[in-house]
């Protein structure tokens, strides 16, 4: 064989090889085109609630992991990046008293990673642009990212008026647990929303009291969990960014709830198959609030002193029953009053928190009511 016949051999060799590298990276493309094009994100307003909350209600029983995520009008007090927590939390309690939410985000994931196929976002018709206080530039980047708020105010729900169907569909089944990245925002409007629009507790000890009342203790925040993973800048990163470091990727448009709860679902569930991170020493600490979280958690049957198991890495199912002594507290920040009583949430005998019963949606509360944890 001649020296050009062996050097053509060596070129079709490698055209060949080429041809199969490329066949390979078309397949991989297509695979994660299709793995991204199954993650539906579902607007959510008026016209499919009842349809859409129906079938989170029922998904959230295969997939206990609840990935939330905010989007609201702004702010209109900053806070400084080394203020004391109180000062963090008198800023928060202004901000949300005073401002609107204006998408909820909704992710679920079962123990293992896996999700449904689809997340949602719940537009809210509470905030009006032209009326209501917020931060011009806060609107701008959420119109940038595809937000339509007028549309929302035609189109979408009211918070008063639905926070009941939420609070039952989304907070009233047993077991897993909630995921936000720096969620103090996250549940400040979320507490605001279930109690029908109320301002915040005055404290922020009496804030997180009513938080691990609604997350029974088991909302566990990404990016303080970041701090204690090695090679993530000690959680000090945005969203994206950590998501980036940590090779999550998902098809959508940032600064929209549905895709945001998403990554911060996905971003979780790398973190902890890498490090386990889930573990009850990390759950309800906020980021920004560490302080007085642990304060509550070290009074309170919800800390891990309390806590009779531990949770192996990648399980996130029903925990055993957890018997807690009776907690009282006079709360206006879950409705009640005009003759309703608590019932419970969860069935004998593994009863954490007492609920009121869903109300008619037109219904305005009054009086302060009492919470049982």
């Amino acid at each position: 064989m001649t020296g050009a016949e062996v050097e053509n051999l060596k070129r079709e060799k490698d055209r060949d090889e080429e041809e199969k590298s490329s066949v390979k990276i078309r397949a991989k493309q297509r695979s994660r085109e299709r793995s991204l094009a199954a993650m539906e994100i579902i607007d959510v307003g008026e016209a499919n609630l009842l349809e859409q909350m129906d079938a989170i209600a029922v998904l959230r029983r295969s997939f206990p992991i609840v990935a939330i995520d905010t989007e609201f009008s702004g702010f209109l007090r900053f806070t400084p990046r080394r203020a004391a927590e109180e000062c963090r939390y008198r800023d928060l309690k202004y901000n949300v008293d005073n401002l609107c939410i204006i998408q909820l985000g909704i992710a679920l994931f079962d123990d293992a990673g896996n999700h449904p196929g689809m997340a949602w976002q719940i537009n809210f018709s509470d905030f009006d642009p032209d009326v209501d206080p917020c931060s011009p530039a806060s609107i701008d980047l959420l119109k940038n990212s595809g937000i339509d708020v007028q549309r929302n105010r035609c189109e979408g729900i009211s918070s008063v008026r639905y926070a009941a169907l939420i609070r039952e569909k989304l907070f009233g089944h047993h077991g897993g647990a909630f995921v936000t990245f720096h969620g103090s925002y996250d549940v400040g409007y979320l507490i605001k929303l279930l109690a029908g629009g109320r301002p915040l507790p005055e404290t922020s000890g009496e804030f997180i009291t009513a938080a691990s009342g609604i997350f029974n203790g088991r909302l566990y925040d990404v990016k303080y969990m970041a701090r204690f993973c090695p090679g993530l800048l000690g959680g000090e990163v945005s969203l994206m960014k950590l998501a980036s470091m940590l090779n999550v990727e998902a098809d959508g448009v940032a600064h929209q709830a549905g895709f945001d709860s998403l990554v911060t679902g996905l971003t979780f569930q790398e973190m902890h198959k890498r490090w386990a991170v889930m573990d009850g020493r990390d759950s309800m600490i906020l980021y920004g609030l560490e302080n007085v979280c642990h304060e509550i958690k070290s009074a309170s049957s919800l800390g891990p002193l309390r806590r009779p198991w531990t949770l192996p890495p990648g399980r996130f199912m029903i925990p055993p029953p957890m018997v807690c002594r009776p907690l009282a507290f006079p709360s206006p920040y879950f409705g009640g009053g005009g003759g309703h009583s608590p019932v419970p949430l969860l069935p004998p005998p593994t009863r954490l928190i007492g609920w009121f019963p869903p109300v008619p949606l037109q219904h305005s509360f009054r009086g302060p009511c009492v919470v049982f944890m």
